[in-house]
């Protein structure tokens, strides 16, 4: 009975070290606690920008590879890049806010 009891200890105390241990197995880190709100926006829209700059290689590339007509690509590439340009004008203001030292809210 004690043997019985020995590896179930055992067992659970491996499952309770694997599930501590994973999130620094898989390399996960906690966020930063001093971040501010803008420099998540600031990431947010740089995610934002580097999809829609993809996006916009990825329509190229199947327009180039006849997947795309001549319409569909001006339309779709046209709707890309001025999504890249207004997330460019909200990053650039989000970094002029962070710059100056001022919040969203002034």
């Amino acid at each position: 009975m004690t043997l019985v009891v020995a590896i179930v200890s055992f067992a659970v105390f491996v499952i309770a070290a694997a599930v501590v241990a994973w999130p620094i197995v898989r390399g996960d880190r906690v966020p930063d606690q001093d971040g501010t709100a803008q420099e998540s926006d600031l990431q947010r829209v740089d995610d934002d920008l580097q999809r829609t700059l993809t996006s916009i290689k990825e329509i190229a590339f199947d327009h180039a590879s006849g997947h795309l007509s001549d319409d569909d690509f001006s339309t779709l590439d046209a709707d890309e890049r001025a999504k890249a340009i207004e997330l460019m004008r909200e990053r650039d203001d989000l970094a002029a806010e962070a710059a100056d030292g001022d919040g969203p809210t002034g």
